[in-house]
Parts: C-alpha cells; sequence; structure tokens
C-alpha cells in the first residue's frame, strides 16, 4: 500500500424575552415557503450558468463578464469541492488512513491527502465506534443495524483493494448526498436559525444538485469535458470515476457515472416525496 496517497469537497415562562417576529428570524408561513424556494431555484440556476456553458460550449460570455454569475458560480463550485473533499476524507479515515482534504489553487479543485498508510489503531477505534454504537442504540432499529452494517463494510473491505472503490466514489457521492440532505431539511423546515437559513439550505442544496447533473451529463455527452476530466492535476486518469473504471472494467467510466447520477437521482425524489407524505398525511 502506497504510503501518500491523494484523492481528487416551548417554554412558554413569562421571564422569558420575546421572541423576534420578523419574519426572516422566524419559521415560515406557506406563503413564505413558496418565496423562498422560488428564490433558491432562481440563485441555483444563476450559480449554474458558467459551469453549463464551461461544459457545454454554449459561447456565453455573459455567463462570465455580468459580475454576479461569476462571483456565484465561484462560490457554489468551492461548495462542492469542500464537500467532495470531505467524502474522500471521512471514508478514508473510516477505513484506517489518516487523511487531510484541501483546495488545490494550483490546477482546481480539491485533493485528499493520506498523510500515511493504513493504520490499525485508527481502524480499531472505528470498530469500536460502532460497536459502541449499536449497543448503545439497541432500541432504535435503523441505527443500531446501520452501525452494524458499516462495521460488516468496515470488516470486509478493510484489508483488501476493496476499499478502494469507496474511497474514490465517497467524493463524488458526497456531492449529491449532502445535498439531499440540505433539501430535506428545507422543506421540513428544520432550519434553527429560521427562513434565512432555510432558504441558504434550498438554494446551496438545489445548486450543488445542478452541477452534478451538468458534470455527469457532460461527462457522457461532450468529448471536451471528458478529456478535461482525464488530463485533470496534469495527468491522466487521476480522476475519481477514471480511478473505479480501471479497478471495475465490467462497469468502465460510462457505468460509474450512470451510478452516480442515478445516486443524485435518488437523493433528489427522497425528500420531495417524504415532504409530499408528510403533507398527504396532514389532511
Amino acid at each position: 500500500m502506497p504510503r501518500h496517497r491523494l484523492y481528487s469537497a416551548d417554554n412558554n415562562h413569562s421571564d422569558k424575552a420575546p421572541m423576534m417576529t420578523d419574519p426572516i428570524f422566524t419559521q415560515t408561513t406557506h406563503s413564505h415557503k413558496l418565496l423562498f424556494i422560488g428564490a433558491a431555484i432562481c440563485i441555483a440556476i444563476i450559480s449554474n450558468l458558467t459551469f453549463y456553458n464551461y461544459v457545454f460550449e454554449m459561447d456565453w460570455p455573459w455567463a462570465y463578464n455580468i459580475l454576479p454569475f461569476g462571483w456565484i458560480g465561484l462560490g457554489m463550485g468551492y461548495m462542492g469541492t469542500f464537500f467532495h473533499e470531505l467524502g474522500h476524507t471521512a471514508l478514508a479515515w473510516f477505513y484506517g488512513y489518516p487523511t487531510l482534504p484541501m483546495f488545490d489553487f494550483i490546477h482546481g479543485g480539491g485533493l485528499a491527502l493520506s498523510t500515511s498508510g493504513q493504520q490499525i489503531f485508527i481502524l480499531i477505534a472505528v470498530w469500536a465506534a460502532l460497536i459502541s454504537g449499536y449497543w448503545h442504540f439497541k432500541d432504535y432499529f435503523f441505527i443500531k443495524w446501520g452501525c452494524a452494517a458499516l462495521l460488516g463494510l468496515n470488516l470486509a473491505f478493510a484489508f483488501n483493494d476493496g476499499h478502494e472503490f469507496f474511497i474514490n466514489f465517497m467524493g463524488p457521492a458526497a456531492q449529491p448526498l449532502v445535498a439531499g440532505f440540505l433539501l430535506f431539511r428545507a422543506l421540513f423546515d428544520l432550519a434553527p436559525r429560521g427562513a434565512l437559513e432555510r432558504f441558504l439550505n434550498a438554494a446551496i442544496g438545489l445548486a450543488m444538485f445542478g452541477a452534478v447533473f451538468i458534470d455527469g451529463l457532460g461527462l457522457l455527452s461532450r468529448s471536451a469535458h471528458r478529456l478535461s476530466y482525464f488530463q485533470q492535476k496534469g495527468a491522466h486518469g487521476f480522476g475519481d470515476f477514471d480511478k473505479i473504471g480501471y479497478q471495475l472494467p465490467l462497469l468502465g467510466f460510462h457505468g460509474i457515472v450512470y451510478i452516480w447520477l442515478l445516486l443524485a437521482l435518488i437523493c433528489f425524489i427522497v425528500p420531495l416525496y417524504l415532504y409530499k407524505r408528510s403533507k398527504a398525511a396532514q389532511y
């Protein structure tokens, strides 16, 4: 195993002070909800205009030259990179590799750098945490068996090359997973700091979904974007999907991208489905 590895981010008491009533800081009404979701969709579209222009070679100079579009797109791009590299980092630690995420300001994007080979003491800590979680949450079916499933995945792949797939794939997978979580928080109004936070959850989540679908469809249909992905970081085949494609030739590059897009579609649909069911149950 190489020593250094890179992975291509109501309590109503009278003595309490009255709560703020400004709708920006309180839970939203139905009309506020529609307003914020609509605004979030607009921000998500605007933030992906520059990326769409780049991937599909649309020749839209205004997408770069009009100030808000370029800056918003750049910020959302770094947001996606941040969660992408956290995904690599989390799975690397899960399989015993001490790893640090970072932005790559030379080649663009980010990196997750493993500072050493696999460390058995990290694996022991992971096993202990999962066993403890299984015991502590034994009365909670999904948490208990979730811990058991994670322990099984760790033991099955920690000491063979299979864990490379999970570490490589978790970077791209983290983007739709986080986007789905943010969309879920926005739809169910779980933002504790009120409507503004809810709006940001919706805007960032929808923007990340947009970026994933643009990137995935571009990799499948645009030869220039595919070549750029293959040659990233000044190397050949350094991208996560290329690495997985070499490891799993039966799926190949395109098969992995299709799986990624399917995961993104599931992460998008599930919060909407759960929200629709919760509303139907109220009537």
